[in-house]
């Protein structure tokens, strides 16, 4: 059923039934949607430096990777964790008392605040470092630096799809070794080694399905 072509038609064309299925049902059967369709194309299309649009000839490659189940289910919650973001202040002692606002759509935020942090809370952390990374080079490949970090650290220098490439792999990877969810320990492994493929598969997606919906699906803090 949800690979059923109608129910992506009938969900862009009824508003009301798009407004009513969660936002994890919604990416689940645009992943599906679009793993058929990779299925049947030679090339996939990536941005390049400028962000020009050129065909590379990956799509049976993202198509094999969306095959997995447990990939596709993974990058379903990741999309659906960006729906809502959420903001909050924190406290730790450091050489004196500190104060910071941090974001979890925020890169930066999220590596200051696996320093800080209890080390056993810290591979959720670097999960959601490596999806920040292939959420914005997969849905806003064009703006890869619009969310790029607020204050002039080490890490907060704007970054190329390249930077967001690495930074993801090297996230993905360490979550892998550290994660204590043995569910999810392949398909960590599996984005860190196919970061590339992943980010593809979720422009693809976006150019396709959402990009005249972004707003709606995505809410961003204001950049400061």
């Amino acid at each position: 059923m949800l690979e059923d072509p109608k129910l992506t038609e009938r969900l862009f064309r009824e508003e009301e039934a798009l407004v009513r299925i969660s936002p994890h049902l919604l990416f689940s059967v645009l992943l599906r949607r679009l793993r058929k369709e990779l299925d049947k194309e030679a090339y996939i299309l990536d941005v390049d430096a400028r962000g020009k649009r050129i065909p590379i000839f990956e799509g049976p490659a993202v198509a094999q990777m969306l095959s997995d189940k447990k990939v596709r289910d993974y990058l379903a919650e990741m999309l659906s964790s960006f729906t809502r973001t959420n903001n909050g202040i924190i406290y730790w002692k450091e050489r004196g008392r500190h104060k910071r606002r941090f974001s979890d759509i925020d890169m930066d935020d999220m590596i200051e605040l696996a320093r800080i942090i209890d080390p056993e809370m810290r591979p959720a952390l670097y999960k959601r470092i490596a999806d920040i990374a292939l959420f914005i080079s997969g849905i806003f490949p064009e703006r890869a630096t619009l969310f790029a970090a607020r204050r002039k650290t080490m890490y907060s220098a704007e970054r190329t799809l390249e930077d967001y490439e690495q930074t993801g792999r090297r996230f993905y990877s360490v979550a892998a070794l550290e994660t204590d969810q043995a569910q999810w320990k392949p398909v960590l492994e599996t984005l860190a080694e196919k970061f590339t493929l992943a980010r593809l598969a979720l422009n693809s997606l976006s150019e396709r399905y959402i990009k005249t919906h972004l707003a709606r699906y995505f809410r961003f803090p204001a950049a400061s």
